[in-house]
């Protein structure tokens, strides 16, 4: 019984194994945004702080949306159409709260 040839023996170089290359999750944006915009709203500005939660929640949802759910990481929850609409309507209601309450002037 011989031994078969491996590629090593023919002359070819065996190419390394290749590691499957891993994204960062995407929730971790999503909450960095929405700890930007908490930071803006109790330091600085309420409304444009709440406005940047609003966005974060809104590219949540996008993300959410556009992604596979194997690259969507913690953003998958529920079915994709429950997840992005729960995102959406969330990042809505803060947007519409920052816009219609009467935040003091002169803070900051």
């Amino acid at each position: 019984m011989t031994e078969q040839p491996g590629p090593s023996d023919l002359g070819g170089e065996t190419a390394p194994p290749t590691r499957a290359r891993r994204l960062p999750d995407p929730m971790l944006l999503v909450v960095a945004g929405v700890a930007v915009g908490v930071v803006v709203a109790a330091t600085r500005q309420p409304q444009p702080g709440m406005f940047v939660v609003a966005g974060a929640l809104g590219l949540g949802a996008l993300l959410r949306l556009v992604l596979r759910p194997r690259d969507a990481g913690s953003l998958v929850v529920r079915s994709r159409q429950v997840d992005v609409a729960l995102l959406a309507l969330l990042a809505v209601g803060v947007g519409v709260l920052a816009a219609v309450t009467p935040f003091p002037a002169g803070r900051g």
